[in-house]
């Protein structure tokens, strides 16, 4: 046999280390804002994806052939049972017509306070062609 000396494992302590106290308060803050957000800006999206929704589920065979009133009267209904009460359809919607079709503009943005002074603005916008 050589006379090699190979090095000592390292030492381990005795005890195992976890999180200190600071390190858990930060665990929980950082939770603790992403359950706030998803609170407070979840139900704009879900919102928005119901008017998207309504809104694709127009018949678009019809869409073009229907006056501004009856487009907005069949929003309305759709809002309505779909319970999308906070919008009004002329806040909502603007319809465009052309020669070759009508297009539906869904544009609306949302304000939430967060905390302190600071706000989101959630902004929502999408097109709709109908021939």
């Amino acid at each position: 046999m050589s006379d090699r000396t190979f090095p000592l494992p390292p030492r381990f302590p005795r005890n195992q280390a976890g999180l200190s106290f600071l390190g858990w308060l930060l665990v929980i803050a950082a939770i603790a804002s992403g359950v706030t957000l998803v609170l407070k800006l979840g139900p704009h999206y879900i919102d928005y994806y119901t008017i998207r929704s309504v809104m694709q589920g127009l018949p678009a065979d019809r869409v073009h052939e229907m006056s501004r009133p009856e487009i907005r009267e069949a929003l309305e209904k759709r809002f309505k049972v779909n319970n999308i009460r906070d919008f009004e359809v002329e806040d909502v919607v603007t319809v465009e017509r052309q020669r070759d079709n009508t297009v539906l503009d869904l544009a609306y943005e949302r304000r939430e306070h967060l905390f302190f002074n600071v706000d989101v603005v959630l902004t929502f916008s999408e097109q709709y062609r109908y021939q």
